[in-house]
This record gives structure tokens, C-alpha cells and sequence, in this order.
């Protein structure tokens, strides 16, 4: 088994950032040829291949962990529902997010938020909501749960509720995670809403 050090994932992190994207290929490359099962390389490997916007190559890694794991690793599950979204295999993906949700024992807040995601897009906008406060119960400080919880509640105008979350989002704003956006991207969403909220 090899182990990627925090200086290769660093090049490769930074490759990506500036597109340089055969340049990070290569060092995963070099990765998977001692290890061909290294998860952290076969990972990088979709996610670079997503980042080109070339799904079918970014599903190959993918495929072939599930398939060594027997489709019972829960966040490789995420994964395949990422990719299975972009194809717009909207069952598909469904019941590889619950099964994902299963496998964490619904204890997992982003493929929580997610799978209500599904929900909502199949037409059960409660469900969305019940599932966004599941999430919310296993991590309070995510700013995309409680953005949601915002936004959601805007949606079905239940404008108290949305305000209890705008409430929450700006008491514990020190305390907010982030994941992708930056806080500056939550914090101009959040104004906006609130403006249009106390209008």
C-alpha cells in the first residue's frame, strides 16, 4: 500500500487550481502504479476527469471501486451520485443516495441534505424539508444545510421559519463551515434574503 504525502496532494491540489490538469494526472498516475487501489489517487483520478467535464472518464475509478467494494462504501456511493446526476439518471442516482444514506445509518449531514435534494426534485418538496432538518440536527454550523433551510422556507413561505434561520445563520457565523463556497458567497445570500424577508 502507498501512502500519498501531504506534499504530492499538495502539487496535485494546485495543479488542478490552475488547470493544469495532465500535469496532476501524471502524478496520480505515478501513485496508481505502486498502489492500484490507492482510493485517495482513484478519487483525484474523477475528480480531475469531472473538473474536464469528462464524466465517462471520471466514472472509470468509480466503477471499479464499487465494484471491488461491493457497493457498500458510502461516500464512493456519494460520488457515483454526483456523476449520475450530471447524466441526469435522476433514479438512478436516487437509489444510489439512499443507499449511500442507509450505509452512513443517516448520520452523514451532506448526504442527508442531498437525498432530500432528490426528494425535492421528485416533487416531495416536505420530504426536502424533513431531511434538511435531519441534517441540520447532525451539524448545526454547515452553511449549505442552513442556507437550504433559508432558501426552502422562502420557497413554501413559511417566511417565520426562514427568518429563524437567518437568526441562526448570523448568531453562529464564526462557527460556520464551509465546504467549496467561500463565506463571503453564503453572506451575500443570506443579505439578500434577509433584505427581501424584512421588507
Amino acid at each position: 500500500m502507498y501512502y500519498i504525502s501531504d506534499q504530492q496532494m499538495i502539487a496535485i491540489e494546485q495543479l488542478k487550481k490552475d488547470w493544469k490538469y495532465d500535469e496532476a494526472l501524471g502524478i496520480v498516475n505515478w501513485i496508481l502504479a505502486k498502489d492500484p487501489t490507492n482510493e485517495e489517487a482513484l478519487l483525484q483520478i474523477a475528480d480531475i476527469h469531472y473538473m474536464k467535464w469528462d464524466i465517462s472518464k471520471s466514472e472509470k475509478p468509480v466503477d471499479f471501486l464499487l465494484k471491488y467494494k461491493w457497493e457498500n462504501d458510502p461516500m464512493w456511493l456519494y460520488v457515483k451520485w454526483v456523476l449520475e446526476m450530471e447524466k441526469t439518471n435522476w433514479q438512478q442516482a436516487k437509489r444510489l443516495l439512499r443507499k449511500s444514506l442507509e450505509l452512513s445509518n443517516f448520520d452523514n449531514p451532506e448526504i442527508t441534505r442531498c437525498y432530500g435534494l432528490c426528494e425535492y426534485w421528485s416533487g416531495n418538496r416536505e420530504k426536502w424539508i424533513e431531511f434538511l432538518k435531519k441534517a441540520f440536527e447532525i451539524n448545526k454550523y454547515d452553511a449549505e444545510i442552513v442556507y437550504n433551510l433559508i432558501e426552502i422556507n422562502v420557497l413554501e413561505h413559511r417566511f417565520d421559519d426562514a427568518k429563524k434561520y437567518v437568526l441562526h445563520y448570523k448568531k453562529y457565523h464564526s462557527k460556520i463551515e464551509t465546504f467549496g463556497n467561500s463565506i463571503e458567497y453564503y453572506d451575500s445570500k443570506v443579505s439578500l434574503i434577509e433584505q427581501y424577508l424584512n421588507q
